[in-house]
């Protein structure tokens, strides 16, 4: 099963973040997953792609000529595709993965899995999506959402096909039993 991990290009500001993702990457190994993932070497995308290196898993990046030549890439892939855009790496990694993962990171992680669970609710794919809730990283946007369903803007049924959780091991299982929820217009 390949999935996607969106991250941060920074390693945040408490070690635990890094620790997790060194977890997570462990905890793919158990299970046979393989990795796609946005390319970098940077922050917690270097952390994840070079964990998942050592561990022998099978890892495929995702980045623009841009980031590129910024010296960004990490270049001990499987492999690494180049694309001209971010839209077009979105849409490459979307196509690539079986499964999305969220860990904590910034603007960019938000967009990449909002975009995939809009996808999944309007019924572009039936593909697991799940926050990885390292330190409680995401309560405040879980609570968030709940504020959505509750004024009615959001069906909870797309609250709840949500993977939550900061168990590395229980999203695994998860992503592996994972039943689809009828789309929006079904």
């Amino acid at each position: 099963m390949k999935v996607a991990i969106y991250c941060g290009s920074k390693k945040g500001s408490n070690e635990i973040y890094e620790q997790k993702a060194l977890q997570l990457i462990n905890t793919f190994k158990q299970y046979s997953f393989s990795l796609v993932y946005g390319g970098s070497v940077s922050g917690l995308m270097g952390t994840i792609s070079n964990q998942a290196i050592e561990n022998n898993l099978q890892v495929t990046g995702v980045i623009t000529y841009d980031l590129i030549k910024k010296e960004l890439a990490n270049e001990k892939l499987n492999e690494l595709y180049k694309v001209n855009t971010i839209r077009e790496r979105k849409a490459l990694m979307e196509e690539l993965s079986d499964a999305f993962i969220a860990m904590p990171g910034g603007y960019g992680t938000f967009e990449e899995i909002f975009e995939v669970i809009s996808n999944a609710q309007i019924g572009y794919h039936k593909k697991p999506c799940a926050f990885y809730n390292v330190n409680g990283y995401y309560d405040n946007l879980v609570n968030f959402l709940n504020t959505c369903v509750n004024e009615n803007f959001i069906d909870k049924r797309f609250i709840d096909m949500l993977i939550i959780s900061d168990d590395p091991d229980e999203i695994c299982k998860r992503i592996l039993n994972y039943k689809p929820v009828k789309a929006k217009w079904e």
